[in-house]
């Protein structure tokens, strides 16, 4: 024969108290439905602002890559960079830097456009200030962006 040992719990909750009776290892069958709605609720606000904060990273980044593929198209001519754009944009880690995924000409060498892309960044991240409302710009560093196997550009 097993024994189970009891213990019964007096909860105060405003000025009524709740008895229950606990055994080890079993879960309360008694919840305070008002305390399980404050965690519910709680919960759902910390969602609710992780999406809206998710949501404004992303704006972000599609504002600054309409404004880096129009800064693009405008300089380019200057470092034969004609063909090059900017495929995508995403959050790096640490705050204030953004990933620029971009897509160069097959026929250029990839430290060519590198380096064109460094001159260029200072001049890039100021037509990235102007087009976003933000108080500061953000950091840009530039890297080639992945390309399908057999895919022709």
């Amino acid at each position: 024969m097993r024994t189970t040992r009891a213990c019964i719990c007096a909860l105060r909750y405003g000025e009524h108290f709740v008895l229950s009776r606990h055994n080890r290892g079993e879960a309360s069958s008694v919840v305070d439905p008002d305390f399980a709605e404050a965690l519910e609720e709680d919960s759902s606000k910390r969602d609710s602002a992780r999406r809206r904060a998710e949501h404004k990273t992303r704006q972000l980044c599609r504002q600054v890559q309409r404004a880096l593929n129009l800064a693009l198209a405008e300089r380019v001519l200057d470092l034969g960079l004609e063909e090059l754009y900017v495929d995508e944009v995403t959050p790096a880690a640490g705050c204030g830097r953004l990933l620029v995924h971009f897509v160069a000409p097959p026929s250029l060498s990839l430290p060519d456009v590198l380096a064109g892309l460094g001159q260029m960044a200072p001049r890039l991240r100021a037509e990235v200030a102007r087009a976003i409302s933000r108080k500061h710009a953000p950091e840009l560093s530039f890297i080639p962006a992945a390309r399908a196997v057999g895919s022709d550009g």
